[in-house]
């Protein structure tokens, strides 16, 4: 375990500097880690912050509150395979290409889960691929699945398990109204009291099964070169 309390208020260090694990470089594995930011709720603490290219996390688990996971750079790409990730308000946020495959994502307040801040040229952001949504168990929590922190933030929720605290909004404007005409939320094939689509924003979407099963790793992480950390997965639906 790798553990930190860093936040932003503290010294008025803000946000990016609050991590406590950064990876800069590139091609890096790391494989049954436990990262935490245990600062409590005070406000933004990262517990991991990432800027490499070809980073893959397999059997790790990310614990915090407000911002747990941060991914910065436009066209770097992460691969969660099979982690737990834990937090309140934004707690995976930022503009990398990221596949998230089967992970728990455990939202611990009412608040937002994802805050992507897509660049516009990238035609994929968060891919979120049979991944299990829980909530803390209290019965009226409500969640978010995302909004936008840049306008053309880029989130898919494909064939996973979405429990009864997911807000049947879905997703949330951040309280602009023309982020509704640039952000591209979309959704396929979820299951669980939280996936009805029927009073989901009008301004996400649900893919067809054509569209849907173009969100392979292979597919979306072809930005840069060939990298593909999960073969198994070029043809999943």
């Amino acid at each position: 375990m790798i553990r930190y309390n860093d936040y932003a208020a503290k010294d008025n260090m803000g946000t990016f500097r609050t991590y406590t694990l950064r990876i800069q470089g590139n091609d890096i594995t790391v494989e049954n880690l436990t990262i935490e930011n245990c600062a409590g709720r005070i406000g933004q603490a990262v517990a991991l912050h990432t800027e490499g290219d070809r980073l893959v996390f397999r059997n790790c688990r990310f614990l915090g509150n407000q911002d747990t996971i941060y991914t910065g750079g436009g066209t770097s790409r992460c691969y969660f395979d099979n982690c737990y990730i834990e937090g309140t308000t934004d707690y995976i946020f930022g503009a990398a290409i990221c596949y998230f495959h089967q992970c728990e994502l455990n939202s611990k307040a009412n608040s937002y889960l994802t805050a992507a801040s897509t660049e516009a040229s990238v035609p994929y952001g968060y891919v979120f691929y049979r991944c299990r949504l829980t909530g803390d168990g209290t019965p009226n929590q409500r969640i978010y699945l995302g909004r936008p922190w840049r306008p053309y933030a880029a989130v898919a929720f494909i064939e996973c398990e979405m429990g009864k605290h997911i807000r049947a909004e879905g997703w949330h404007n951040w309280g602009k109204e023309e982020n509704e005409s640039t952000a591209r939320y979309v959704e396929y094939n979820n299951y669980g009291p939280g996936a009805s689509t029927d009073g989901r924003v009008a301004w996400s979407r649900q893919l067809t099964a054509q569209e849907a099963a173009n969100y392979t790793p292979q597919n979306i992480f072809r930005i840069r070169d060939d990298w593909n950390p999960a073969p198994s997965l070029a043809r999943f639906l």
